[in-house]
């Protein structure tokens, strides 16, 4: 009784791999997505990606992997949106940039070199 205890657990964890594998490879379709896509076109695809997980997960699933993928959606967008908006700064006062970016250095390396004396 206990190998097919065994075998059943050793199933169910076959099973949970494959639909994890399925979440991760629907994770990399939305993270490889031209940076043109607009949030509602990510949040179609997250949609049409997280009805794909399994098909013992139900809807509770279905609505975490869509959100998940909505979130990731927007935190790209508003990443792209923030690097943009330093290199505009950058190409706008190139000077002040450099400064910051030595004085930045500058703390890192100290903090670096202190933390590995003691």
């Amino acid at each position: 009784m206990t190998s097919d205890m065994h075998d059943k657990e050793l199933d169910a964890l076959k099973a949970d791999i494959a639909s994890l594998r399925e979440a991760v490879a629907a994770l990399a379709v939305g993270l490889k997505s031209p940076s043109g896509t607009s949030t509602g076109e990510a949040h179609a695809e997250g949609a049409h990606d997280a009805r794909h997980v399994g098909p013992d997960q139900g809807d509770e699933s279905h609505g975490i992997w869509t959100d998940l993928l909505h979130g990731l959606g927007v935190s790209r967008i508003h990443g792209e949106k923030v690097i943009r908006g330093l290199a505009s700064e950058v190409e706008r006062y190139p000077l002040v940039s450099i400064i910051a970016a030595f004085g930045l250095g500058f703390v890192v390396a100290s903090l670096w070199y202190r933390g590995s004396r003691q």
